[in-house]
């Protein structure tokens, strides 16, 4: 009977809400368009129609596109010459016949539950635009986003705007994003022909206008990581200055706003940017020269303060080589594994905890550059291993500071009132380089032993890591 109900109610809100237009753009696509357009059809929100557009595919895509418009009356196929991505993206949109508006990469997947939190929470709020979670798709396994998009929306709200909010800008993809139609046509917006990093523009300019905005918590779109993909790659001077391209016009859009202009630079200076920079080791002279007549120009713009705290050290270092333009200064840093701190050795130093890279004391880079971030040395904790003995539950426990060495660290547990035991000496928590190297962080192995759970297992340990006068508290997650 309550089953009954339920399905009544669903059928009820169904027939009520109102319809979402999803945009499938594809070029190419037909291993995976297939399971992108069963996912839209298989998640919880029912009212909606499904556009997708063939962008002069060479495959089989317009064939299963056309396959599933046979036997779902919810798709509409379009098909145009090859245009590009955001051409075909615009040619949706101008079809789509919904209240709301979202887009879906034919390559990627929809999750079950996510839509449905979103529409749900657009009707409460009223807002223009929201923003779900999104994760990642490699081979067969689901991984979460980069921990600052985690970070975003764990602090879901509803009808905030960008001046409360604009740690929004993180989410700058296409995906993941519903649009109220008349506020999209209202303000103009669509996705331009030439889409490296230009989806940035669109999703800064959305949310500047936006009345107001929903950040949700329920991951709504899972993004395939491909190594062909058009946002990835790309080790050439034009992909520089078309990155490069991108930011400058987000930073001229976001001007009549200074709070949301300077959090958008900082975390271009964090997060996107160092993405080209990571590129340096297999680069040529050409994307070096990129680098060096673009990049320090949104160093300048940075705000000082928030710069020096929130920039990692290993960034701002090479921003300053990238100032001085000394390329044979920066080939070496970057040979030498100067993008990976916990690679070296570290102390206490005038300016404050300092991270001896490659060209400490030798290149012409400020002493405050190699000073690491309170979050760069912040502790961390994994659990590596979890047995039972008996009704104890054993833990092998790493716990570091990322970057620096330990030399009599104290290691404190707290549980919902077991009895614990801490024993030091495990096996030490090991970094591994990308070029193969390794660092064995001192003292960070531990064993401990839960006393008498029984069959009860905690799904987490939070533990206090103490060295001196260095302490942080921090909890990991027990393998089941």
């Amino acid at each position: 009977m309550k089953g009954a109900l339920a399905a009544a109610r669903r059928r009820r809100r169904n027939r009520n809400s109102p319809l979402l237009s999803v945009v499938v753009p594809v070029y190419n696509g037909a291993d995976f368009l297939e399971a992108a357009l069963q996912s839209v059809l298989d998640q919880r929100y029912r009212q909606v129609e499904i556009i997708v557009v063939d962008d002069g595919s060479t495959d089989d895509s317009l064939q299963i596109a056309r396959r599933f418009a046979q036997s779902h009356p919810q798709v509409t196929v379009l098909s145009q010459p090859n245009g590009g991505v955001g051409v075909a993206r615009r040619t949706g949109t101008a079809a789509a016949t919904g209240e709301w508006l979202t887009f879906v990469d034919a390559d990627d997947l929809v999750t079950r539950t996510g839509i449905q939190t979103a529409m749900d929470t657009l009707r409460r709020s009223g807002s223009d635009v929201s923003v779900m979670p999104y994760q990642r798709l490699e081979g067969d396994v689901v991984r979460p986003p980069a921990a600052w998009i985690r970070a975003l929306h764990a602090k879901p709200a509803e009808a905030v705007t960008l001046a409360e909010r604009p740690d929004v800008l993180l989410s700058a993809i296409p995906g993941g994003k519903i649009f109220r139609r008349s506020f999209w046509d209202e303000n103009g917006l669509e996705y331009p022909t030439v889409l490296l990093a230009g989806d940035q523009r669109v999703a800064a300019e959305a949310f500047l206008k936006a009345r107001s905005i929903d950040i949700t918590g329920d991951p709504g779109y899972t993004w395939r990581r491909q190594a062909t993909s058009i946002s990835q790659g790309h080790v050439t001077a034009a992909a520089v200055h078309a990155r490069q391209d991108a930011i400058d016009a987000v930073l001229e859009i976001l001007e009549p706003l200074p709070v949301a202009r300077d959090e958008r630079i900082l975390q271009y200076l964090r997060h996107n940017i160092p993405n080209s920079l990571l590129k340096l080791e297999r680069a040529d002279d050409d994307y070096l020269d990129a680098l060096v007549e673009r990049v320090p120009r949104i160093v300048e713009a940075a705000p000082p303060g928030r710069y020096a705290a929130e920039v990692p050290a290993q960034y701002r270092v090479l921003y300053s080589l990238l100032a001085s333009g000394d390329r044979a200064a920066i080939w070496r840093y970057v040979a030498a594994e100067g993008m990976q701190p916990e690679m070296h050795p570290s102390g206490e130093e005038p300016a404050g905890t300092t991270v001896y890279l490659p060209g400490w004391q030798v290149d012409d880079v400020p002493a405050e550059d190699y000073v690491l971030t309170a979050e760069q040395t912040a502790a961390r904790a994994v659990v590596r291993n979890a047995r039972r003995d008996g009704a104890d539950l054993v833990l092998d426990v790493a716990a570091w500071f990322p970057c620096i060495e330990m030399s009599a660290p104290a290691l404190a547990v707290k549980t919902d009132g077991d009895h614990v035991d801490v024993a030091p000496g495990a096996e030490p928590h090991v970094v591994t380089s990308r070029q193969g190297a390794q660092r064995r962080y001192a003292h960070s192995g531990w064993t401990l032993t839960l006393r008498g759970v029984g069959r009860r297992t905690p799904t987490s340990v939070t533990v206090t890591l103490e060295d001196g006068k260095r302490s942080g508290t921090v909890t990991a997650r027990i393998p089941r």
